[in-house]
C-alpha cells in the first residue's frame, strides 16, 4: 500500500509541474508559410491560436521583398459535419507596415480551413492552408 501511495504522489507531483510549466515554449506564437503562385505567404499570431478572437498577421513577399499596396483577404471556414452547420468568417486585412493584419474568431475547436486571397495590379493569388485548434 505504501508503494502505491508513493507512486501516486510522484505521478501527481510530476503532472502538477508539467501543467504549471511556464517556460518560453508554452507561450510561443503560431506561424505557417507557403506559396501562392510566385508569392511567398506567411501568416502568424504572436500568441498560440485559441477558440475565440485571434489577431492574425499576413506577410506577403515576392522575390524576398515585402509586397505592399495589395488587397488581402483572410477566409476561415469549417465544413458542415453531421449535427454541425458550415461556419465561415471573411476578413479584409488592414495594411500594417510591410504586412497586413486583422482579427478573426475561431468559434470552436477543430480543423479550420484557411484561405488567403491577394490581389495586386489586377493579378489574383490564393494561398490555402489549415489549422487545428
Amino acid at each position: 500500500m505504501k508503494k502505491f501511495l508513493k507512486l501516486t504522489l510522484i505521478l501527481t507531483l510530476g503532472l502538477f509541474f508539467v501543467a504549471c510549466n511556464d517556460d518560453a515554449t508554452s507561450s510561443k506564437g503560431f506561424t505557417k508559410s507557403g506559396k501562392a503562385g510566385s508569392l511567398s505567404v506567411t501568416y502568424s499570431s504572436d500568441k498560440p491560436l485559441v477558440v475565440g478572437d485571434n489577431t492574425i498577421k499576413v506577410l506577403v513577399s515576392e522575390n524576398g521583398k515585402a509586397l505592399t499596396g495589395a488587397k488581402v483577404e483572410l477566409k476561415i471556414f469549417m465544413p458542415e459535419m453531421p449535427g454541425m452547420p458550415y461556419m465561415e468568417e471573411v476578413k479584409s486585412m488592414t495594411a500594417d507596415g510591410d504586412s497586413y493584419s486583422g482579427n478573426v474568431n475561431f468559434s470552436m475547436g477543430g480543423t479550420w480551413q484557411v484561405k488567403i486571397f491577394i490581389e495586386k495590379d489586377g493579378k489574383k493569388y490564393k494561398y490555402s492552408s489549415s489549422v487545428i485548434l
